[in-house]
């Protein structure tokens, strides 16, 4: 089977995935009710967007990258947008880019597909499947990581199959470098290098010259970027961070979030303390107020109790907590790290005590409840709850229902596509990446935000389209 367009409907449907995905970024600006964080700036922040722009500005001003916390996959394309414009014209170009980059990412996948399959229903059926996917267009308009995160992820995947379909050099080198800018983005996709190296034996046969050529290839642009990261990091802490230590950022990793966050984890409670009627909420965790205004309304379930804390423990920890937030300037810094040592070990205590005599909550429960607020946290982008039309209530309902029917089939597919790798051996690569998203993060990271979905999102959606296609062919076959 081939698959094939001419130039002039590849420019066509290439150059409509980017027109579409820059006309959804204004409607989105449009639609932004957030108050401008930086005057003239057209799209969104949050509250890790300083984490990752601070650096750049530092290293520019003072020739030094700090905070030297989170890597600089997404502020290098800041960077160079900030040595050519203004300020906040480097940020506008920047969402523009990430458009551009959503669009492009669109047709390449939907091609990938129909390379795969031979088929241009699979890239039609793809192509309008993706560019209706608004979860994942959603952010486009932020200073945040997701964005590049799902198009360098797609086009890793894409030219590391151009790669693997025809021995192209150039597209693996290609494809590496996109996987380390990935890396340098979004760390935890790093094991998803895994899932191209198994490919790689496949391909040549367990030959090893081969195989080392081609993982060589891949892997060299990675290995000197992170070698530089390596040195720097070494240079400033005098030791070896080869990625990031965590990815609690700098204003997390403190007594005021860490220790009631490592606690909630552990029994699979809501740990987001934007979300009204977090467990977290409970110990004042947040900058919208020293103590949350529904703390009273907070309720802990029976099954989390130990022999070792109860509800009165919790309390306890409650109080210590605000009285180290309140009074943290009056105590001397001995003083304060006493308090601190006294407020880990509490909450570390309540934690150590669910895994000795609740393992099942601990193991298993947790987890459940985990993997379904990774998929339905309160707060799950939908574009239209931002704007003002007769009919948005009816459209958000509509996009909350096809979202359930995409994840539910979408997963069904990542299972049912492994029947098809004998074949088709890039299938591993879209079902690894579905299966890996879910398995990291609220299982084993057990982090819960729905956004950590979103590089994900387009594969499921290209899973439903391929499965129905095979099943649709293995079906002819069976009648023949």
């Amino acid at each position: 089977m081939s698959f094939e367009f001419s130039l002039k409907r590849k420019v066509f449907f290439l150059g409509f995935a980017v027109v579409f995905k820059l006309l959804l970024l204004f409607l989105f600006v449009s639609g932004t009710i957030e108050k401008a964080y930086f005057d003239g700036f057209w799209g969104d922040f949050s509250y890790d967007t300083h984490g990752y722009l601070d650096p750049i500005d530092h290293y520019l001003d003072r020739g030094s990258y700090n905070p030297h916390y989170r890597m600089p996959g997404y502020g290098f394309w800041y960077g160079l947008f900030l040595i050519v414009f203004p300020n906040v014209w480097a940020l506008n170009f920047l969402i523009l880019f990430q458009a551009i980059c959503s669009g492009i990412g669109v047709y390449l996948l939907s091609v990938l597909g129909a390379k795969v399959t031979g088929s241009k229903a699979v890239f039609l059926t793809s192509y309008v499947l993706l560019l209706g996917t608004t979860y994942t267009s959603w952010y486009d308009h932020y200073l945040m990581s997701e964005s590049l995160t799902i198009s360098f992820l797609i086009f890793s995947v894409y030219f590391f199959f151009r790669a693997f379909e025809k021995s192209s050099v150039w597209n693996l080198i290609f494809s590496g470098l996109i996987f380390a800018n990935l890396i340098f983005i979004r760390p935890v996709f790093l094991p998803v290098g895994g899932v191209f190296i198994f490919l790689v034996f496949w391909r040549f046969h367990y030959s090893i010259p081969k195989i080392l050529r081609f993982c060589i290839l891949f892997f060299i642009p990675f290995l000197i970027l992170d070698g530089i990261w390596i040195y720097s990091g070494y240079k400033k802490f005098k030791k070896i961070i080869p990625l990031q230590e965590s990815f609690l950022g700098p204003t997390q990793s403190n007594v005021f979030y860490e220790p009631a966050f490592w606690f909630i984890q552990s029994w699979g409670g809501n740990y987001l303390w934007w979300d009204p009627g977090a467990e977290i909420r409970y110990f004042g965790v947040g900058t919208d107020n020293l103590e949350y205004f529904d703390k009273e309304k907070i309720q802990f379930p029976e099954k989390i109790f130990t022999s070792r804390y109860n509800f009165d423990s919790l309390s306890v920890a409650s109080e210590r907590l605000k009285d180290l937030k309140v009074n943290k300037d009056l105590f001397s810094i001995t003083e304060f790290n006493r308090k601190s040592e006294i407020i880990y070990d509490s909450f570390s205590r309540f934690s150590k005590s669910i895994q000795d005599e609740k393992p099942f909550l601990y193991q298993v429960e947790a987890r459940i409840s985990l993997i379904r607020q990774f998929f339905f946290t309160t707060k799950i982008r939908n574009p239209f709850y931002g704007l003002e039309f007769p009919i948005r209530d009816q459209l958000i309902r509509l996009k909350s229902f096809m979202y359930l029917i995409t994840l539910v089939l979408g997963y069904l597919s990542a299972i049912i596509l492994l029947a098809f790798t004998k074949k088709k051996p890039i299938y591993l690569i879209i079902s690894g990446i579905i299966w890996y998203t879910l398995l990291i993060h609220p299982i084993l990271l057990r982090v819960i935000e729905n956004r950590y979905l979103m590089p994900s999102y387009p594969f499921i959606s290209l899973a439903i389209v391929l499965v129905v296609f095979e099943l649709k062919n293995s079906l002819k076959l069976a009648k023949k």
